[in-house]
């Protein structure tokens, strides 16, 4: 099973071989906030919230968070596999 530090690094290697930047997010004192701030080429700029494939829900802090960046205009995506991340942000030939 892939876990969700092994997604995480996937994500970070697909984001730079797109020329992007990538950043851990932690927010003291405020729980519920996506994993990563990810900033892609041409000011792309999206919040992505990491599960493990199975059994990676949301906590009640992240969809309370979720729901109110959403009301902002803010998607955060929310990705369980390399498949999700190929997906959302594009495979890269190697």
């Amino acid at each position: 099973m892939t876990s969700e530090a092994a997604i995480e690094t996937y994500l970070v290697r697909r984001i730079r071989e797109r020329g992007g930047k990538t950043a851990k997010m932690t927010i003291t004192g405020q729980r519920g906030w996506p994993d990563r701030l990810v900033i892609l080429p041409g000011g792309i700029i999206s919040l992505v919230e990491l599960k493990r494939p199975k059994g990676g829900v949301l906590s009640s802090s992240q969809r309370l968070l979720i729901g109110e960046l959403a009301d902002l205009g803010v998607h955060v995506w929310q990705l369980h596999s390399r498949e999700d991340i190929d997906k959302v942000f594009g495979k890269t030939e190697r």
